[in-house]
């Protein structure tokens, strides 16, 4: 009887962490969707920095006309430092959760070999496990700041798209220097527009790896649970 329990309690721990490796799995390719998506970010932060430089020349010479438009260009320059800070945080952050991956991986690699080796009751099958659930817990961790960067893009983006907008109203009041500012309006929404492709994009990932990650990180601390009964 004892030896019939043994035989199915190892089977459940086996399909627990087929699930495991098939969900990390899983949830690192969002990982890097995500990552992938915001690719050209720096491209499009240059290209408002540079719109933004400008943009100001523009409304200098325009003189008393440019006045609002030189402090909208000023205020976009903000945005772009953000844009520019974010960035640099994602990278960090690419960084941790490749290395992070790599580590996911060996581990689960390991968990297998250990599971064929010495079953998935030995001491060193439960060490693993505790070790990889940690892993994916700051992965999880990882997701989740993965997810408050994407939000601090959007919040880049809506305030681009306000800029844009009130520039092009100041540029129906500008008369002659009409065209310049609706070129500098016209352009600006062009990169908003990019910016919100690149948001809709990851932002799907992102939700996609949140929902994945809860999932596992549970799994994870269910399989630990087990282990201990």
């Amino acid at each position: 009887m004892n030896q019939t329990v043994q035989v199915a309690r190892n089977a459940s721990g086996t399909q627990r962490t087929e699930r495991i490796e098939a969900r990390a799995s899983a949830l690192l390719t969002d990982c890097r969707r995500a990552f992938h998506a915001f690719g050209e970010l720096d491209e499009l932060a240059e290209n408002l920095r540079i719109l933004s430089l400008n943009a100001e020349l523009a409304a200098g010479r325009a003189g008393d006309k440019g006045r609002a438009v030189r402090a909208l260009t000023q205020y976009t320059r903000e945005l772009v430092n953000r844009l520019a800070q974010i960035r640099g945080e994602m990278n960090q952050q690419r960084t941790r959760t490749d290395a992070l991956s790599i580590q996911i991986e060996d581990e689960l690699k390991q968990l297998r070999e250990v599971e064929i080796s010495h079953g998935n009751d030995s001491t060193a099958f439960a060490d693993l496990m505790r070790s990889l659930v940690e892993k994916l817990e700051t992965l999880s961790t990882n997701v989740e700041d993965l997810s408050r960067r994407a939000h601090g893009v959007e919040e880049v983006v809506s305030q681009s798209d306000s800029i844009a907008t009130n520039i092009a109203i100041e540029a129906a009041a500008a008369g002659v220097h009409e065209k310049e500012f609706r070129t500098v309006s016209d352009t600006m929404r062009r990169y908003v527009d990019d910016l919100r492709k690149m948001i809709d994009e990851a932002s799907d990932s992102v939700r996609r790896a949140l929902e994945k990650s809860e999932s596992l990180r549970r799994l994870g601390v269910e399989n630990l649970q087990d282990l201990r009964r």
